[in-house]
């Protein structure tokens, strides 16, 4: 039994259903024990497989999206005024001037991380309209995170239908459910290129949601702090701290509600979107 056939079968005979594996490892064991163990078999490397390729897909999707959010934030606060992201090396497209090592460890565990924190000096951003200036600085990558998924999502749409969104909302309910087979189980028709580019499309929306969330959450707190003690000498300490702290407390207490909210975004916008232009 082939690496694609065993997935399209798993995924009929659970009839797409999460938890009822054992179910269907059982029918097989009852009635041909020699399948049983090829399954078994094949059970561990498919595993082994699944596992590999979601954190190489989630890996590549990572490098995309805070790449492009951390170089447009960097851009946007010079636009403002402030060049000390450029002055760190950080207004740039290349990945590894990106890559948080903490968020890089979570994503290999959790999948999901988080990029280089992009600094912005508020001191920097003067003259006319600074209140302006300054919420668009800090809420850039917010702003990328949102547009970035959005054109994820239609092109998810224009490549593969908008029944991908649905079982893209299956995937994205738990990580245990975060692989490709489903994919091509449900899309035999599709190249095994296609498949795994839809598959990172998928890794860079979830995580250009869910990012999107914790960075406007993330820079209301900065923002705000920085006007209560904008005259204060303790200001930079406390904003250090708090920049340190403050995703990982996110993500420790808020991870699942996050999820699910960037869930229902990406399903409601994806067929919001697949409905105005008359493909469902």
């Amino acid at each position: 039994m082939s690496y694609e056939a065993l997935a399209k079968y798993d995924w009929q005979a659970t009839q797409g259903t999460p938890g009822r594996g054992v179910a269907l490892i059982d029918r097989i064991q009852y009635t041909d024990p020699y399948v049983f163990y090829q399954y078994g078999w094949l059970m561990i490397n498919v595993r082994t497989a699944e596992l590999l390729i979601s954190i190489i897909t989630f890996f590549l999707a990572y490098l995309v999206v805070v790449t492009v959010a951390g170089a447009f934030r960097a851009w946007v606060a010079k636009k403002m005024g402030d060049d000390t992201a450029e002055y760190l090396g950080l207004l740039t497209l290349n990945p590894f001037a990106h890559i948080d090592l903490v968020g890089l460890a979570f994503l290999f565990i959790f999948l999901f991380g988080w990029g280089r924190y992009v600094p912005i000096n508020p001191l920097n951003i003067t003259g006319p309209w600074r209140f302006l200036k300054l919420k668009l600085a800090y809420f850039s990558d917010t702003f990328a995170y949102l547009v970035s998924g959005l054109a994820g999502i239609v092109l998810l749409v224009v490549i593969a239908g908008p029944q991908m969104l649905f079982i893209a909302r299956y995937m994205l309910v738990g990580v245990q459910n975060m692989s490709h087979l489903y994919l091509v189980a449900a899309y035999p028709e599709l190249s095994s290129m296609v498949v795994m580019f839809s598959f990172i499309i998928i890794a860079c929306i979830y995580l250009n949601v869910v990012l999107a969330v914790l960075s406007f959450i993330l820079n209301s707190f900065s923002l705000l702090m920085f006007f209560m003690m904008e005259r204060s000498s303790r200001y930079g300490t406390y904003h250090y701290y708090a920049i340190m702290l403050v995703p990982i407390i996110l993500i420790l207490l808020f991870s699942e509600p996050l999820r699910l909210f960037a869930i229902n975004i990406i399903s409601y916008t994806g067929y919001g979107i697949a409905k105005a232009f008359r493909m469902v």
